[in-house]
């Protein structure tokens, strides 16, 4: 079995030095035989840089080929990317780029010439790094069955959470007393 992971160069971290590398997309263990099918409900978790679809996709398409073969077709949820465009060259190819107001928040399906799907987590570019990594591991653990909302979860409440505690160490909790990190040192 064949577990990909795709790291990027570095990634800011919280304090604005680089931390750790952090795997950008992970997938699930290929499966092999005329048995084999999908388990769960996606195939892994992809972290893209940006809401910019164009400059994004090329980038995840160059590690999905080998799962996938060419590239045929891409299906994305309209309400999580800033463009909307509807064709992407790549590989020699025109893949066509279909985006939908009922496609599951969250996601991307990847189609190859030959029909093979792949279901893709996406996880918002802001998380923070430490939640995405969890994202990303779990939507790629063997065997994970775990429903779309709950994977999103992972990563939504994270980022809400450090949405929050920057807020509070910028304006204090409201009671006069200011605060200057989140372990209140």
């Amino acid at each position: 079995m064949t577990h990909n992971t795709f790291d990027s160069p570095s990634v800011e971290g919280p304090g604005g030095g680089d931390s750790t590398q952090v795997p950008r997309l992970r997938l699930k263990p290929e499966q092999h035989g005329v048995t084999a099918v999908p388990i769960g409900s996606v195939d892994g978790a992809w972290w893209p840089h940006s809401t910019d679809l164009t400059a994004e996709l090329p980038e995840l398409l160059s590690v999905l080929i080998t799962r996938v073969g060419p590239v045929d077709r891409i299906a994305y949820d309209l309400n999580g990317w800033d463009s909307r465009p509807t064709r992407l060259p790549f590989a020699g190819r025109s893949v066509r780029l279909d985006g939908y107001r009922f496609q599951p928040h969250g996601t991307v399906y990847v189609t190859g010439v030959d029909g093979r799907e792949l279901v893709i987590l996406v996880v918002p570019p802001h998380c923070d790094p430490d939640a995405a990594h969890r994202a990303l591991t779990v939507a790629a653990e063997s065997g994970n069955e775990s429903p779309l909302s709950e994977l999103l979860s992972i990563a939504t409440t994270d980022a809400g959470m450090d949405r929050h505690l920057q807020q509070t160490r910028h304006t204090g909790l409201g009671d006069g007393h200011a605060t200057g990190h989140a372990d209140g040192s």
